[in-house]
């Protein structure tokens, strides 16, 4: 099998070097974790020429992990705390950070095939998902490769800012970009970019089509911006939305919501804010409290409910505008990932190639994608990253060609191992 760290040639100097930092602020935090995309996008570059990693790249990871596992733990809760200015402090479960550097360190000092042997140490039957995914799509050469992110091909984070792409992730997913598909396609919720999900993938320049938004916006592989048209009038409105939703994050009582999860993210077409996250950080009543107060605006704004839709997930509400169905007619409905890949598909002329396709999510969000690809390819495949049962069997419903694992790991070494 293939090996990560290959051969002659050595990079011995570190681009952009890493030192060992005491952080204490979430400012400093954030500052770490755009450090190591420096650091991470070039050395992924360097492994698909199958150059050999320098000791000072991984020596940079190392300094980054220990500065993170270093950072103060309260006695009393156990939790890591990290001040938000000069007095006020936030607790941050930092297990995504520190996690993905581990492993992006055992990656580059032991090669892919021991890596995959870690990943099956801590994985429930790791290898069996592997073997029956690998065996279920081995020789296939898509048309389209079309995935979420978060979830799916990346392990949940904490906090979005904080979610930088791992080095193994980003080699295993152009691998399988380059080797195994003509249009690979990230569709996700989150912005492009300022602060979307360009500001957190390191995989080489004209790899993926980005979409971003659900697919209001995106980035195609030679670079060009394309954007879904939005009524005028919806315009204004999203965008006294957006200003109501900053002055609302500056209320003392709401403004810890600017720091956990996907915080505020002001999207093309849509409006995210965190309501909690994955470590449940805000208390319940609270978490309640703020999505009432969210509701109210949007009903001020809206009242007529004809321009907005309310999306809950429990973690985050999605404020999303609709769209007219049918020209001249009164049927509207929000914009979801199907009506994202549809306009993908008929700016980058998609569905008239033929091959097979497949499609990856983890989410119910992800299920318009699935159906939408349903519609317009005649041969799809679809692997889905959950161990919700119910969701499970809404999958296998709509696309007779599924396969469901229970981690984006899993998904990704299928991945890699299918571009070899």
């Amino acid at each position: 099998m293939h090996e990560t760290i290959l051969k002659e040639r050595e990079l011995n100097t570190c681009t952009n070097p890493i030192t060992l930092q005491d952080i204490r602020t979430l400012k400093e935090l954030y500052q770490l974790k755009a450090e190591t995309r420096e650091l991470r996008e070039p050395v992924v570059k360097n492994i698909i020429k199958q150059r050999t990693v320098g000791q000072s790249v991984i020596e940079s990871l190392k300094n980054a992990l220990y500065s993170l596992e270093t950072i103060y733990i309260d006695d009393d809760t156990g939790h890591r705390l990290l001040r938000l200015d000069g007095k006020k402090q936030i607790e941050v479960d930092l297990t995504y950070e520190i996690r993905e550097l581990q492993k992006d360190i055992y990656y580059l000092e032991y090669g892919e095939d021991k890596f995959i042997d870690y990943l099956a140490k801590f994985i429930p039957d790791f290898r069996v998902y592997v073997n029956q995914g690998f065996r279920l799509l081995r020789g296939k050469q898509f048309n389209a490769f079309i995935t979420d992110r978060d979830g799916t091909t990346n392990n949940y984070c904490g906090r979005y800012r904080s979610s930088v792409q791992p080095i193994y992730n980003s080699v295993f997913l152009t691998r399988f970009a380059k080797n195994c598909c003509r249009s690979p396609i990230i569709i996700t919720s989150a912005p492009l970019k300022d602060f979307g999900i360009l500001n957190v993938s390191i995989n080489p320049s004209n790899t993926f089509v980005y979409a971003g938004s659900k697919g209001r916006e995106f980035i195609d592989l030679d670079g060009e911006f394309n954007s879904f048209p939005i009524d005028e009038n919806k315009q204004k409105l999203i965008r006294l939305l957006n200003s109501r939703m900053l002055v609302l994050l500056q209320d003392p009582n709401f403004e810890k919501f600017n720091f956990i999860g996907s915080a505020l993210q002001i999207k093309f077409g849509q409006t995210t804010v965190a309501r909690q996250d994955i470590s449940r950080s805000i208390k319940d009543e609270e978490s309640r409290a703020f999505l009432e107060k969210v509701k109210s605006i949007v009903r001020e704004i809206d009242p007529s409910g004809r321009n907005f839709r309310i999306e809950d997930t429990g973690l985050d509400i999605e404020i999303i505008l609709t769209i007219d169905m049918k020209s001249g007619e009164s049927v509207i409905k929000d914009f979801d990932k199907g009506d994202g890949l549809s306009f993908i598909c008929s700016k980058l002329d998609l569905d008239s190639h033929p091959g097979p396709c497949l499609v990856c999510g983890d989410t119910p969000s992800d299920i318009p994608m699935l159906k939408k690809a349903m519609e317009m390819f005649d041969d799809v495949w679809t692997i889905f990253v959950t161990r919700d049962e119910k969701l499970k069997k809404q999958v296998q419903d709509i696309c007779p060609n599924s396969y469901t694992v229970p981690y984006p790991d899993i998904l990704l070494t299928i991945l890699g191992l299918l571009s070899l």
